[in-house]
């Protein structure tokens, strides 16, 4: 049960840059949006403004005070502007969350639309490559992560800059020696904080990658919790579960430690800010050469209100590291590029396909040995052909290069004349129609699985397509009918049915390329005798390719081609090939019980 993880390309850069680099290059997932932003900004602003105004007031009061002010109307007045600053408070902050974060969800939306969508265009060899479970810890809980990061510390890390710089601005126009002091020990913040994302970035990239693997291993334990407990596995797959999750833990733990150890240093920091504030401050305003007790009063709220900023920032880089981590794995996925995607010479398919011509294909999976040699055959219009041979002998194989799901490593594969390479992808796969051996439902109705070759048929076309397919009797006889949910992957239908509506969703895409990889597999010999003559009726007009093990399945094809390992070594209908007595001829004597031992 080993896992393959996404990898993430800030592996390649074991320190990364100083406040990451992949979460800032996903911001342009808020283009569209940046407007909102600069709504939102210009609200926070304002926000902070108006937050800062009784700090200043603050002094203002003690001064009158100081000078003997003692007209109640000037006190009302100061009172009702610290009122109405809260108001104002109120007001914008409430606005600048709301656009924020209203933006920062419709960003999460896109992210992962975006992924999704990248994910549809990767061929099936990426995902052979990689296990779901891993996969859906990147379009799930990484993008809930970097939500959490563009609702939250977005809105945080204006909320800091804004207020350091207002405040700090402020303070040095109302002494600039002391704003001098204030700031003399924040170089030794920057320091911490380098210090703190060099320690912990790699702990919280191997913490991510430790809940995909989590989320991979109980993706699979679930699906097979049959095979479990039919095993009796349970004791060592929760120790396996146990062990994924202890990484997790280990390294969550380890990242809290760095932060547990970084956060006394920004203390120290905001204490020697402070320290040197009150000390320098009340020198300068008791010799007299500093400023009024009223602005003192000021400076010393406004430092304050200064060091809190600092202490935020301190979370906040935890925060950034953490979705970093995320946007990495995020960055890699959506950064992928298809092995199979269109030429740019490529042209749509603008007429039905009426021939299909395997020239002398040879292929290998990557990295193995080749598993075709040399195949060539032709499939016209109206023509069903077999192929069988024995397990591994390459026959879904040639399916998957017809499905496009490879390229051919040698020869061609051509359509109405034409390379197929040289065909839009999208315009050649919506005239096929494929059934495979592990018949694959989703969750839903059995109508919706059928609807999916073609969302527009209605019901009537629904039930004819099952009746050919031999599955209108049983599905009529389901609790609901067609209405009846199936469970996920379709488990509550049994093999056999599961086939059948799978074909059933292949007829009703009317296709021109019907390609078959064992759909029958799993029907009795009596249901399957039904299909089977369903199907050759259903060959007029469209090219069919009908891969079997089972040979009664393809005793009506024109064409017979007999695989062994990669290579066409027989070809012809059953008779002749019966009459041939090669491999064929063999398979048939045992499948048919005519063989004779000794």
């Amino acid at each position: 049960m080993k896992t393959t993880p996404i990898p993430s390309a800030a592996a390649k850069d074991p320190n990364g840059p100083f406040f990451g680099r992949h979460v800032w290059t996903l911001f342009r997932f808020l283009h569209p949006y940046r407007r909102a932003f600069a709504l939102g900004l210009g609200l926070n602003v304002l926000a902070r403004a108006f937050d800062l105004l009784p700090l200043a007031l603050a002094g203002k009061v003690i001064d009158a005070a100081v000078h003997g002010v003692t007209a109640p109307h000037t006190y009302l007045l100061f009172g009702l502007a610290v009122l109405a600053s809260f108001v104002f408070l109120a007001i914008f902050q409430s606005g600048s969350d709301y656009v924020l974060s209203a933006m920062a969800q419709r960003t999460r939306h896109d992210i992962r639309l975006a992924l999704y969508s990248r994910l549809q265009s990767l061929d099936p060899a990426y995902f052979e490559d990689r296990q779901t479970g891993d996969i859906m810890s990147v379009v799930v809980g990484d993008v809930d992560t970097l939500e959490s990061f563009l609702t939250d510390a977005t809105t945080s890390i204006i909320r800091v800059v804004v207020t350091f710089l207002g405040i700090y601005g402020y303070l040095f126009f109302l002494e600039w020696r002391l704003a001098l002091l204030l700031f003399f020990p924040l170089p030794l913040a920057v320091f911490a904080i380098r210090r703190f994302v060099t320690r912990v970035q790699p702990r919280y990239r191997a913490a991510r990658k430790a809940v995909g693997a989590i989320s991979s291993l109980l993706e699979n334990n679930i699906a097979g919790m049959g095979v479990i407990q039919a095993y009796t596995a349970e004791a060592r797959l929760l120790a396996a579960v146990g062990e994924r999750s202890a990484a997790y833990r280990d390294e969550a733990v380890a990242a809290e430690a760095e932060r547990a150890r970084f956060l006394p240093a920004m203390y120290a920091v905001a204490g020697l800010s402070f320290a040197a504030v009150f000390a320098g401050g009340g020198w300068l305003v008791a010799s007299g050469t500093g400023p009024t007790v009223g602005d003192y009063t000021t400076f010393t709220l406004f430092a304050a209100r200064l060091v809190l900023p600092l202490f935020v920032f301190g979370m906040l880089i935890n925060q950034i590291q953490r979705s970093e981590a995320a946007a990495a794995r995020i960055a890699e996925l959506l950064a992928t590029e298809p092995r199979i995607a269109d030429r740019p010479e490529a042209v749509a398919l603008s007429e039905r396909i009426r021939e299909i011509v395997f020239r002398d294909v040879r292929f290998a999976y990557p990295g193995r040995e080749s598993v075709i040699h040399g195949v060539s055959f032709t499939v016209r219009q109206g023509e069903v052909v077999g192929v069988v041979g024995p397990t591994g002998a390459g026959k879904s194989t040639l399916v998957k290069l017809l499905l496009r799901y490879f390229e051919p490593t040698g020869g061609e594969i051509l359509v109405n004349g034409a390379p197929l390479g040289s065909i839009t992808l999208a315009s050649y796969r919506q005239r096929l129609g494929y059934v495979s051996q592990d018949a694959f439902l989703f969750h839903g109705t059995v109508a919706e699985n059928i609807l999916l070759g073609d969302p527009a048929a209605d019901l009537s076309a629904v039930r004819r397509a099952a009746a050919m397919a031999g599955a209108d009797d049983f599905i009529m006889r389901l609790p609901s009918g067609y209405d009846t949910l199936i469970g996920e992957r379709g488990m509550k239908l049994s093999g056999g049915e599961r086939q059948r509506v799978s074909l059933a969703r292949a007829i009703l895409r009317d296709p021109a390329l019907l390609l078959l990889d064992e759909a029958t597999s799993a029907v009795d010999t009596r249901t399957e005798a039904v299909i089977q003559h369903n199907l050759h009726e259903f060959r007029q007009g469209r090219l069919t390719l009908a891969v079997a093990h089972r040979l009664s399945t393809v005793r009506q094809c024109a064409q017979i081609l007999v695989v062994v390992e990669g290579s066409v070594v027989e070809r012809g209908n059953h008779e002749s090939l019966l009459a041939a007595g090669g491999v064929y001829a063999g398979m048939w004597a045992v499948q048919s019980g005519e063989e004779t031992t000794a």
